[in-house]
């Protein structure tokens, strides 16, 4: 039995070309072909930009930030897109230190420096690779309909690329609202035990 693989990147910056008419290649590596530079680019940039949103897969809550010892600072993690403290109350944010480095920021106490840690919201970005299927092929397709108007401007290939895009996203929230009720019903024994009786009455 022959099993489909995962949508690729080098499948993603294909169908991009093919957005505006150009030939496939065969690798991304080294290429020196200016259009899939760009391609390679601009989905990197959708891949940034839709995972932004925070979803289930690459959202944490209750990440811990811990300053580090002696410095009592917090470097941003490498790879956070964004991040909210638990503690709605407190205003922190992501500023340059003056050692060059991206480390939070308490707004308050106007202060890089934390005498504790706290948790917090982390929203990461991970690589298209490392998606799950429905969201590169989401993305996929927004960087190819992007892509396309960029270079060429078909509004009759906007406009069904469009519809493509909209799928993609019902899919992609699909999903999501798929794995929000899970961890819902992990979190609350009360309604996984009314969820699986339903299923029990609804059993033929």
């Amino acid at each position: 039995m022959t099993l489909t693989t995962p949508f690729t990147e080098l499948e993603a910056v294909n169908e991009m070309l093919a957005s505006i008419g150009q030939a496939p290649v065969n690798t991304l590596a080294n290429t020196g072909i200016g259009d899939v530079n760009i391609a390679r680019s601009e989905l990197a940039k959708a891949t940034r930009f839709v995972q932004l949103q925070g979803f289930a897969f690459n959202t944490d809550k209750g990440y811990v930030f811990q300053p580090q010892a002696g410095t009592n600072l917090i470097p941003a993690p490498s790879g956070m897109l964004r991040f909210d403290p638990c503690d709605r109350t407190r205003n922190i944010s992501v500023r340059t230190h003056s050692s060059g480095q991206l480390v939070l920021w308490d707004a308050d106490a106007l202060s890089f420096e934390f005498s504790e840690p706290f948790t917090g919201t982390i929203v990461w970005g991970f690589g298209f690779e490392n998606l799950p299927e429905s969201a590169r092929a989401y993305i996929a397709i927004a960087a190819a309909r992007k892509f396309q108007i960029r270079f060429v401007g078909s509004r009759e290939l906007d406009l069904f690329n469009a519809e493509d895009e909209k799928r993609a996203w019902a899919l992609l929230q699909r999903d999501e609202r798929a794995v929000s009720d899970t961890n819902l019903f992990r979190k609350s024994p009360s309604l996984a035990r009314a969820y699986n009786r339903s299923r029990w009455m609804r059993t033929p």
